[in-house]
């Protein structure tokens, strides 16, 4: 494992983790997009993060240290953060290492903070919280919430900050503000290593004011 860590800024009161076995690994290039089921996707899944997104997870908390965002797409996420290790498993428009497949990928960060693909997100969490020390943070559908098998994720590793979008986040595929807008309610799902305690709910007054 490359250890590309600064100082430990995240959270490990020094608990025991348990690590989940991840489910059977498909591809990311045949990954559901995260808007949401569509005869229309965009088939490489980029469907980029609004930057008001981004700004205000960072108003709400801190990613002192190394930040990794592994699938970068064209940066919108990763230019928030001064010195993020960018990657993506796509080889063409990415804003930093291409062809880098996440799930296969191993480094010893401070935080990740991405907009994971849908159908890979419990594995992308599941795979994030192995490297780091500090913070993972997910943007999902606030959906990820249900389920049986995320039902045990978050009894094994309790999000600690659920960040729910009072508005509808403008998610459009290939950034194109000309195409409709995802209707998907969205949160950023927080993870502090090694914590242990019960999971808050905020809400950000931030998103598509035609909502």
């Amino acid at each position: 494992m490359d250890d590309l860590r600064g100082s430990n800024s995240g959270g490990n009161d020094g608990h025991a983790t348990t690590w989940i076995d991840p489910a059977p690994y498909t591809p990311l290039r045949t990954a559901q997009s995260i808007s949401g089921f569509s005869k229309t996707r965009e088939p490489m899944d980029n469907y980029p993060t609004p930057d008001i997104a981004t700004l205000s997870l960072l108003a709400l908390e801190d990613f002192s240290g190394v930040v990794w965002e592994p699938a970068c797409g064209s940066g919108n996420i990763a230019r928030h953060f001064p010195g993020c290790i960018a990657s993506d498993i796509r080889n063409d428009n990415i804003f930093g290492e291409v062809g880098v497949d996440f799930l296969n990928e191993t480094r010893a960060v401070n935080h990740i903070v991405t907009n994971p693909p849908y159908r890979l997100a419990q594995q992308f969490v599941e795979h994030a919280l192995k490297c780091v020390d500090g913070k993972v943070a997910m943007l999902c559908k606030l959906a990820f919430l249900e389920g049986k098998a995320r039902y045990s994720l978050f009894k094994q590793h309790p999000v600690k900050t659920v960040y729910v979008f009072s508005k509808r986040l403008p998610l459009t595929k290939e950034g194109d503000t000309r195409k409709q807008s995802s209707m998907i309610p969205f949160a950023w799902f927080v993870w502090e290593k090694g914590y242990t305690g019960k999971t808050s709910v905020e809400w950000i007054l931030a998103g598509d004011d035609s909502e």
